[in-house]
């Protein structure tokens, strides 16, 4: 095949690979001076959970310590030890590693892209192409905005690990592939078994999302990757490869998502969420092609945090969008497996597109929306957009200069999106205008108009945002403590909200419980006027009665918020019955020693001793189950080198001797 368009040189290929890291990198750079974020606390403090991680049991403690998928997201896990081992941390070598992960994952996609044009060209020999295609598409990739929010965002290189590790899946695929073309069998299966079975199970733990790295191999197999008919004997090992190591986890994918349709789908609501899994089914379209809108339609500023406000579809037309968005999705996806041969690239990337959001916007109930979801499934967008931009045609020096401008546009509205992420007052702002329909955005921008002097705009924000989510706890209990910091008063409009939120919020937040811990030693809720122990107590009272809360864990953690409270008003004698109440319930190593330590911190360190004893008497034992998931696997290392059984031993020995200690005698 012949072509117009001359191989770049070596030098050439350096230069745009040195220096398009270099561009983005500055494009990113002001947003490495951004602060940790939102899910980044409730997912990185377990760098800190079993004391500095410096000896081989406190790092197996810490890796099998994920709760998210049955895997726990290990490798991930294993990724944040390169830039912190203990808990609180700097964000700083966080935000930088996370940089350099995307830049690596910018030239493993120019090197796919070029590896999966190179089997286009096999197929297609009348496609004509550019060397510098790759490139151009990557650097589209890696440049756009829409990307801020997972690059700069800590605990979602979760989202961006897997792409390196299924772009190193697709790659191991393609020499599998040729190597049975050359009817080098042994060494297509080579690759196929190490290579790509390596990358997989690599990706799937750092995110369950990674397991699809088979399923979108086998799209590009059969879009543009399959050896054609010239080699025989090679296209049948490759086939063969092809349904063993990528069909079979295929199946078993979509066999997962079927059983838990058939699961979820009968029931009237979903735990911990206000919608139902047809509704999920319902809403996902809808937000697809949002995230389709923001791709096309880049931006600057804020937004990417706080999503919740995502709104689901209850129905067909409710709201109007969802039939319209329905219908576009099941036409694209259509239009692409049918006009495959006529537009190969665009076909491909529409087909990986929604392949790779098969576990996360399908019957997996998790929240509705989030940008970092698109990190991988966005990936060969910019292919189509730089075929057409440096492919053969007329004016290829307008689309060469158009191309450059739209590189630089990317550029400069990365840097600017990052210079927002990079200034926490200002994301919290923008954000909240962005993610209006966020509550907790809202709550997120009235924090930083308090802090930076702006109370009346910030108590105006959080009542405006009560009257309009009367039942989002994170802004309930929001609106107590910030009025309570800023005035030092608390109305009682204020307070009847808080109470009835409450009382009949359908949408659990497991932070409330610390937020009602902190109040019971925090300065300013204890001598708000209208609020207090007793006000805290109304509010435990009031949670206490939620359907929601009738869990045991639940239950559990109101009696341990009322231990606290007690110990506020200097009662330990009470402390010790309700934290006696709560181990009752549900006998837990961990309650045990936080209570007995707050015990002995608030001057009865006899009562702790007793407490520890209390747990003891319960014949307390760890888990004998058998190890089905990391959970289980952490719980039987915390058994096997006995942490609680010496974490228990320690404390009591302390308390013990800070019992017997004499007291000094009082002056008469």
């Amino acid at each position: 095949m012949t072509s117009p368009f001359v191989r770049p040189s070596r030098l050439q290929l350096l230069v745009v690979g040195f220096v398009l890291p270099l561009l983005v990198a500055w494009a990113y750079w002001p947003g490495l001076a951004g602060p940790f974020l939102f899910d980044d606390f409730g997912n990185l403090d377990v760098l800190g959970a079993y004391g500095r991680i410096h000896d081989w049991p406190t790092f197996l403690y810490y890796l099998t310590s994920g709760k998210a998928d049955p895997t726990g997201r290990p490798v991930a896990l294993l990724s944040f030890l390169l830039d912190g081992r203990d808990w609180p941390a700097d964000p700083w070598p966080f935000k930088r590693t996370n940089l350099l992960l995307h830049l690596l994952n910018g030239i493993l996609l120019a090197w796919a892209i070029a590896r999966l044009q190179a089997g286009m060209l096999r197929r297609y020999p009348t496609l004509n192409a550019s060397p510098w295609i790759p490139l151009l598409a990557a650097a589209l990739w890696t440049a756009h905005p829409f990307f801020v929010s997972t690059t700069l965002y800590v605990v979602q290189r979760e989202a961006m690990l897997p792409m390196t590790f299924t772009l190193l899946a697709l790659l191991a695929w393609d020499r599998a592939v040729l190597a049975f073309a050359a009817r080098h069998t042994a060494r297509g299966w080579c690759w196929t078994t190490l290579g790509v079975g390596t990358a997989t199970l690599l990706a799937g733990l750092s995110k369950a999302n990674g397991f699809l790295a088979p399923t979108l191999a086998g799209l590009a197999y059969l879009l543009c990757l399959r050896p054609s008919q010239d080699s025989i004997v090679g296209r049948r090992q490759a086939d063969l490869a092809a349904w063993l190591c990528l069909g079979l986890p295929t199946l078993a994918i979509l066999g997962y998502l079927a059983h838990t349709a058939w699961q979820l789908w009968p029931l009237p609501v979903l735990h911990n969420r206000d919608w139902t899994l047809s509704e999920r089914l319902l809403s996902e379209p809808r937000a697809l092609w949002s995230y389709l809108g923001q791709w096309l339609l880049p931006r600057a500023g804020g937004g990417g945090v706080y999503v919740e406000g995502f709104a689901p579809s209850r129905g067909w037309l409710e709201p109007w969008t969802t039939l319209p968005a329905m219908l576009g999705l099941l036409a694209c996806g259509t239009g692409a497996v049918m006009l495959r041969r006529r537009f190969p690239i665009l076909s491909l990337a529409v087909l990986f597109f929604l392949t790779s959001h098969l576990l996360e916007s399908t019957t997996i109930p998790l929240e509705l929306y989030f940008e970092h979801r698109n990190y991988l499934p966005m990936a060969l967008f910019g292919w189509p957009l730089a075929h057409f931009l440096m492919g053969p045609g007329p004016h290829p020096r307008y689309r060469a200069a158009a191309a450059s401008l739209l590189l630089a546009a990317l550029l400069l509205l990365t840097h600017a999106r990052a210079t927002t992420w990079g200034n926490p007052t200002l994301l919290g702002l923008v954000s909240s205008n962005y993610e209006h329909d966020s509550a907790r955005a809202q709550v997120s921008a009235a924090t930083q108009e308090l802090q930076i002097g702006r109370t009346q705009a910030a108590l105006e924000r959080l009542h405006r945002a009560q009257r309009s989510a009367p039942d989002d706890i994170d802004v309930a209990i929001s609106a107590v403590g910030l009025e309570c910091q800023a005035t030092g008063r608390l109305h009682d409009v204020t307070l009847q909200r808080a109470l009835r939120t409450l009382t009949v919020a359908q949408r659990w937040n497991y932070g409330l419980f610390q937020w009602l811990q902190d109040a019971a030693r925090n300065p300013d809720a204890l001598n708000c006027t209208g609020l207090g122990l007793a006000g805290l107590e109304r509010l435990v009272t009031a949670a206490e009665s939620n359907p929601q809360s009738t869990a045991t864990v639940r239950k559990r953690g109101f009696l341990h918020v009322r231990g606290q409270i007690s110990l506020a008003r200097n009662d330990p004698d009470q402390a010790l019955r309700w934290f006696n109440a709560a181990l009752a319930l549900e006998p837990d190593a961990d309650y045990a020693l936080v209570q007995a330590a707050a015990l002995g911190s608030a001057g009865a360190p006899h009562l702790g001793v007793a407490h520890l004893d209390e747990f003891r008497r319960q014949e307390w034992q760890q888990s004998q189950t058998r190890i089905r998931d990391i959970n289980g696997l952490h719980r039987w290392l915390l058994r096997h080198y006995r942490y609680y059984e010496n974490e228990l031993t320690r404390l009591h020995q302390q308390l013990e001797a800070d019992a017997n200690r004499p007291r000094p005698m009082k002056s008469s």
